[in-house]
Parts: C-alpha cells; sequence; structure tokens
C-alpha cells in the first residue's frame, strides 16, 4: 500500500455539537467617545490650524499625517489646511526670506494635492505657491519648489491614525496561520508606538464556566484600553476557528475534558467541540465590555465556508452584523486556509489602513495581487452604507466637501468575487482533476462555443478517454465579469516584442451584487435575535 501519514488538520471546518449558553443575554452596544473630540497629535509643524473663513462649507481636517506625502518621512512638516496630508520642508521648500512668514497665524499652507484639484477648477492652471491667506491668495512672491516625486494616487495619504486590530483565535488553532500579525507588522512602521493596538485572544467559552472566565478576560481588556486612553480610528476584528460543516455554524470552544480512573491508570478524554449559531456565537465573542470596538469596524471571518454556504447561517452572519461593523469580509472554501489569505490582507493594509482609500474602490486592487486566493475561494464583501463609522473622512471627502452623516435607514451591499478560468475554472467551478467515469487524470477537452472562446452562456467539458461530458451553466443571476484577461502575453526571444504565447485563455472575476435595506432603530443592540437565547 501507498505510504500514510497522519498530520494535524489546518483548515478551519469541522463536525462539531450545537451548544447554547444559558447566560448569553442582550448586550446593549455603546458607540464609545465621539471621534471628533480627539486630542490634536503633536508634531513638528510649520503651518497654523485652518480656518472655517478659508475652507468654506467643507469639512475641516480632524487630524494630520505625521509622515510626508511624498517622500513618507517625518520631520519639519507642513499640515495642509484643506485635507489631513502633510509635507515635510525637504519637499516643499521656499526661500529662507519667507521662513518666519509662514509662520504667521493667518497663513494656511495648501498641500500640492489640493491645489492640484482647485487649479484647473475655470481652465486656468497657476503655479503652486503653497501658502496663502485667508482670502486663498498667495503670501510669496515667487512659487514653492517640489523636490519630492509622486508614489501614490491623488486620494491617497499616509494615515497615522490610532488602530486596534483584536484577533481572536479558537484555542486548539495555530494562530500563525492568521495574516493579522503580518496586518500588525506592515502597519508598525507607519504608527507611533501609541498609536497601535495589538491584542491576539485565545478563547474557548465552550462551557457556562469558561464563558464566564471569558467575559473576565474581555473585561480586563477593555480595562486596559480605558487607561490608555486608547480611541482607535478604526478597528480591524480578525476571528480565527472553525465553522460546523452541515448547519454553518461557529466553533466557540469545547466541552469539559472528562478523566476516569485515578494515579497511573487515570485516563483523560478531550472536550468534544461545540458550535454555536451564529448570533450566539458573536454574543458569546464580544463580552464583557469589548463589544463597543465592534461599532463601525471592519470584521474578518477566517471560518470555513459552511458558513456563507448555508442560506441560514449565512443570513444570520448578515442579521448580526448589518447594524454593527461597516465592512466585513468572508470566505466560500470549504476547506478554508486563512494563509491564503496573506497576499490580499497585505494589499487592504497598504490600500486602506495606511493610503486612506475607500475599501470598496481598491477591491479590484486587492484581487489582482491574490492568485492562491482566487484559486481557492470565493470573496464576499459586506458593504453597510450610511451607518456609524469611527475613521475620519477620506482626501476625496475632503476635497469634494462631502460629510458623512449617519442615517436610521443603511444599505447593505453583498457583492460575491469568484475567479474564472476558462480551462480550470468554468465559470467559477473548479474543473475534477480526475473523470469521474474512466478515473482518468486531467484528460478534459473543452467543447469550443462556435468561435467564442469566453463566453457566459456555458461551458462544456468531454473526456478524451471515456467521452463523458461535463456542462457548466450560468449562475441564476447574470454576473459582471470584471478584471478580464484574455491569454497569456510574453516577450518574443526573436525581436523582443511583446507577442500572444499559447492558447487565448479568458481568465478574470465574476462580480454578483446584492443590495438590502436595513431600518436601524436608535437604541442598538448585537446580535438581536437573542430573545430566546435570554429566555433560558
Amino acid at each position: 500500500m501507498g505510504r500514510t501519514k497522519q498530520v494535524p488538520r489546518k483548515s478551519t471546518g469541522g463536525p462539531a455539537k450545537r451548544g447554547e449558553l444559558p447566560m448569553f443575554r442582550k448586550i446593549t452596544l455603546r458607540a464609545g467617545s465621539n471621534t471628533t473630540s480627539r486630542t490634536p497629535i503633536i508634531k513638528t509643524v510649520t503651518a497654523a490650524s485652518p480656518k472655517t473663513a478659508l475652507l468654506r462649507d467643507k469639512p475641516k481636517p480632524m487630524s494630520h499625517n505625521i509622515y510626508c506625502f511624498f517622500c513618507r518621512d517625518g520631520g519639519g512638516l507642513y499640515d495642509c489646511s484643506r485635507c489631513s496630508r502633510a509635507v515635510c520642508e525637504g519637499c516643499v521648500v521656499i526661500s529662507e526670506k519667507f521662513r518666519e512668514r509662514v509662520q504667521a497665524s493667518d497663513v494656511y499652507f495648501i498641500c500640492a494635492g489640493c491645489h492640484e484639484k482647485g487649479s484647473g477648477k475655470h481652465g486656468e492652471i497657476e503655479p503652486y505657491f503653497g501658502f496663502v491667506d485667508a482670502q486663498g491668495v498667495p503670501i510669496l512672491d515667487e512659487p514653492a519648489t517640489i523636490h519630492g516625486h509622486a508614489e501614490m494616487t491623488s486620494r491617497s495619504q499616509i494615515c497615522s491614525d490610532p488602530i486596534l486590530i483584536l484577533h481572536f483565535v479558537l484555542r486548539t488553532v495555530d494562530p500563525f496561520g492568521s495574516p493579522a500579525a503580518v496586518m500588525r507588522d506592515i502597519l508598525q512602521p507607519y504608527k507611533p508606538e501609541d498609536h497601535l493596538q495589538y491584542h491576539e485572544i485565545i478563547f474557548d467559552f465552550g462551557t457556562a464556566e469558561k464563558f464566564e472566565k471569558h467575559v473576565l478576560m474581555m473585561q480586563e481588556l477593555v480595562k486596559k484600553l480605558e487607561r490608555l486612553r486608547f480611541d482607535p480610528e478604526r478597528v480591524e476584528i480578525i476571528i480565527y476557528s472553525h465553522s460546523e460543516t452541515v448547519r454553518g455554524d461557529i466553533w466557540g470552544g469545547f466541552e469539559a475534558d472528562k478523566s476516569v480512573g485515578r494515579g497511573k491508570n487515570k485516563v483523560t478524554t478531550k472536550g468534544l467541540p461545540v458550535a454555536y449559531t451564529v448570533d450566539d456565537f458573536f454574543t458569546g465573542l464580544f463580552a464583557g465590555g469589548i463589544e463597543k470596538y465592534v461599532k463601525g469596524s471592519t470584521l474578518w471571518m477566517l471560518v470555513c465556508g459552511h458558513m456563507v454556504r448555508e442560506d441560514k447561517a449565512f443570513n444570520n452572519f448578515k442579521d448580526c452584523i448589518k447594524r454593527q461593523v461597516e465592512h466585513a469580509f468572508a470566505f466560500s472554501a470549504e476547506k478554508f486556509h486563512a494563509c491564503l489569505t496573506t497576499s490580499f490582507v497585505n494589499a487592504y493594509v497598504e490600500r486602506v489602513l495606511v493610503e486612506g482609500l475607500e475599501t470598496q474602490d481598491v477591491i479590484r486592487d486587492l484581487l489582482l495581487v491574490s492568485p492562491r486566493l482566487a484559486m481557492h475561494a470565493t470573496v464576499i464583501h459586506i458593504h453597510i452604507t450610511n451607518g456609524f463609522r469611527r475613521r475620519f473622512p477620506t482626501i476625496v471627502e475632503y476635497t469634494q466637501g462631502l460629510v458623512h452623516v449617519p442615517d436610521a435607514k443603511h444599505l447593505m451591499v453583498v457583492s460575491k468575487y469568484t475567479f474564472f478560468h476558462e480551462t480550470n475554472r468554468p465559470l467559477g467551478n473548479p474543473l475534477p482533476y480526475q473523470c469521474p467515469g474512466c478515473k482518468c487524470v486531467r484528460t478534459w477537452d473543452r467543447i469550443m462555443n462556435g468561435s467564442k472562446s469566453f463566453g457566459l452562456d456555458g461551458s462544456k467539458f468531454t473526456c478524451r478517454k471515456c467521452g463523458h461530458t461535463i456542462t457548466y451553466t450560468p449562475q441564476r443571476h447574470q454576473s459582471q465579469v470584471i478584471l478580464l484577461s484574455q491569454g497569456f502575453w510574453g516577450t518574443s526571444s526573436g525581436n523582443g516584442k511583446l507577442v500572444k504565447k499559447g492558447s487565448a485563455t479568458g481568465t478574470g472575476w465574476l462580480l454578483s451584487v446584492t443590495t438590502e435595506s436595513v431600518n436601524v432603530a436608535p437604541v442598538d443592540t448585537f446580535p438581536t435575535s437573542l430573545s430566546a437565547a435570554a429566555a433560558h
């Protein structure tokens, strides 16, 4: 027989009994302190705070970056009066004779990005002076010199406001498989020591006694954050656990171990896993006051895809989060491996947490750098619009004068991104490695639909050995095709020109979007469907 061995599983799924803790109760969320009342960052700057006269009806910057937009370094920085960006004295240089003048309280600094946005409004392109009075008139008699060059988009910045990362890991799950620590490591160069809090919480509330210990642990963590007066602009919550294979419940812990015998004859049997419905799981996990940090957060569900594949569990998940978080990510793979999300998360950190861009605006950038995740799972992104938001305005909101006002009527936008490859993942479905008829390996030929090499009208494959046929039909709801690539291009060894190599295989992503209305009561709870649990 072939060589066999038993190694620990690292995918996040498996069967488990459904548990129910009698102490689960409805949890009232507190929104936390007002983000507009933060203590401003103290740093070396040579520009005064902005005035309403200059900004007119546009929102005033609530905070400023502590690193230069051009060189990403610190030092002496000028704070822009129209947005949150800062530029160092080495990248925007002025004559020595104006050094004292620009420090006056009636002088305002305008970064090059904001100048560019306002310069061409009336069809006129103007030199960049950098410093203006309250009416927007330059106070220098010669333009400033920009020594830096743009490494990012005009909508980007170098965010330095506080971030809280809460990494919840089920006991027995190896935390090194999660990208949470990578997220922390990428952020550290951009954050002062007191602006980044990372906490890894190993949880197990499979019994009532264990749940009480979990609550105490959460209370201690909340007290620590409150002692630090830590008011995060963003909260990233990563949940790394298993999902139950039949109902889509989430593992919350384990039963108590059982022992038989005494002394050398004592035999201990490990407690069986306990899974909870999605709403009960969140209630048990977010306890002891930590639940207030869920509001306006981004939630990463690193569990197997049974939670999103089972309709009842997925609807339960959406009901729980639609009144709380701003963004949520989940993945569809039945045997999900969290380590395959690393490149996706890396790009998210750079584009969203560092550059301050909107998550929904950069999703395609994240997909492009995630080829392994593409072949592994469908990416589900849930965006709650018009809800409570922790983060400060984006550069676009500053420049366009947009002000975010939470509304009782939210929209929940559910976007599903499924990778397709004409010959390996037709219409997003993995083609079997082995023919189910003759059991031969990789014997599939694609039957072309006329002269088209790609289409959403269906795909058919036949086995070269036995003639077995597999047909793939489009989803019930027609999907949009994004990031389409037709074939592989390379460089010719003869003339060095870009030429077509191989067959014109179409690859890309299928995007399916659904939108639901959400009405939020003035006093919100998390989750909302625990009245039955509270009655026990």
